[in-house]
């Protein structure tokens, strides 16, 4: 292949020529081919958290929001789901209920309040420490727990809901119990704490904390509220448990017809909730994607024959000021068609290398942006 070694030759004498053109390749071969994967990754991915949630119950409002919610703990809901719901569901024998309240957060970690039964539908095994049991407890999911630099025995204090709000409810010092195993979910970023402990955050549950004698110098006022042996038993609640606050419910039907019971059960005009499958919706949020990522590719196309014909023009122009070097090659023996062949070797040992470039940092992009995508849903 003596053209592909005259190419190479020619390429390394020409240095800086032949890195500012295959700078220009890999780009344009590095965007389309990064957002495609990146797009892929994203759809792969939420649509398996979805098809894992056959069902989820929240206020009305956007669907959008509370299946993201549900799912991934980002986005706000419009309305909370009075904690009745959950037991009526239970009476109904419909399936496993796992309630959700993802309202506050801890070092800017979401603290969602659930029942510890929600760890084991989603499959969430502990790696360090144990379960929880008590009030006060959290469980950390491994990105938390790196991020917040956390073990099993430290202290996680929540974060205020509203900074202005001098007369509201102290943040509460949780007690970290265990750390769960990584598994490459939205859970890896929560922290987990039994529904009361969420509610107890809220203000709705409250105790007695250590001040007894009501001293109101700096020494006596606490600036947080914390669990111990000694106070544990302290905290309550007034009013009706059926009317507490929570922000979504997962339900996992028995069978097809408990999910269309349950589906049905929340289709009347004046019902204050909606029952949403994510499949569905999640199905809806990546058709408008899709369309997104059509009109990038128009717009990619469009650079790739801006970018073919610059390359043409590079090629047009390089053989006038190599002309008297090709005039000299020929007198050596070298015929035109070798010379064609050389130049054609030179882009195709360009493309070549944008192409395998391109695809390294396409792949290096979807594996680190990958899971950072999905916190635009937000």
């Amino acid at each position: 292949m003596p053209s592909y070694f005259l190419a190479w030759k020619y390429l390394c004498a020409r240095r800086g020529q032949a890195a500012i053109m295959l700078a220009g390749m890999t780009l344009a071969l590095y965007l389309p081919l990064a957002t495609h994967w990146l797009v892929d990754r994203f759809d792969r991915d939420i649509r398996a958290r979805a098809e894992a949630t056959p069902l989820v119950i929240g206020a009305k409002g956007s669907r959008f929001d509370l299946v993201l919610h549900s799912l991934y703990f980002r986005s706000r809901v419009d309305g909370t789901v009075p904690y009745g719901e959950v037991r009526a569901l239970r009476e109904a024998k419909l399936g496993k209920v796992y309630p959700l309240h993802g309202k506050f957060t801890a070092r800017d970690q979401r603290v969602i309040g659930t029942t510890p039964e929600y760890l084991n539908f989603r499959q969430l095994p502990l790696a360090q420490g144990k379960s929880l049991q008590h009030m006060g407890d959290c469980v950390l999911g491994a990105v938390a727990a790196q991020q917040l630099g956390l073990q099993p025995g430290g202290r996680l204090r929540t974060d205020r809901d509203n900074l202005f709000d001098l007369a509201g409810e102290y943040p509460v010092q949780l007690n970290v119990v265990g750390i769960l195993a990584p598994v490459g979910t939205a859970d890896d970023e929560a922290v987990f704490v039994d529904i009361k402990t969420a509610w107890m955050i809220a203000g709705i549950y409250h105790g007695h904390d250590g001040n007894e004698t009501h001293d109101t110098s700096p020494k006596f006022v606490k600036k947080y509220l914390e669990f111990t042996e000694s106070n544990r038993d302290s905290f309550h609640a007034h009013g009706d448990p059926n009317k507490f606050p929570l922000t979504a419910i997962v339900l996992a039907p028995t069978d097809a017809k408990a999910m269309a019971l349950g589906l049905n059960r929340y289709q009347s005009g004046d019902q204050p909730l909606q029952a949403l499958k994510p499949p569905d919706v999640v199905k809806e949020l990546m058709s408008t994607v899709t369309r997104v990522v059509q009109m990038l590719d128009a717009n990619f196309m469009l650079m790739a024959v801006g970018t073919g014909l610059l390359m043409m023009l590079i090629v047009l122009l390089s053989r006038r000021l190599r002309a008297r070097e090709m005039e000299t090659l020929f007198l050596l023996g070298c015929d035109r068609q070798t010379q064609l062949a050389m130049q054609a070797a030179e882009l195709a040992i360009l493309f070549a290398a944008a192409a395998s470039l391109a695809s390294l940092a396409a792949w290096f992009t979807a594996i680190w942006a990958g899971d950072r995508l999905l916190t635009l849903a937000a």
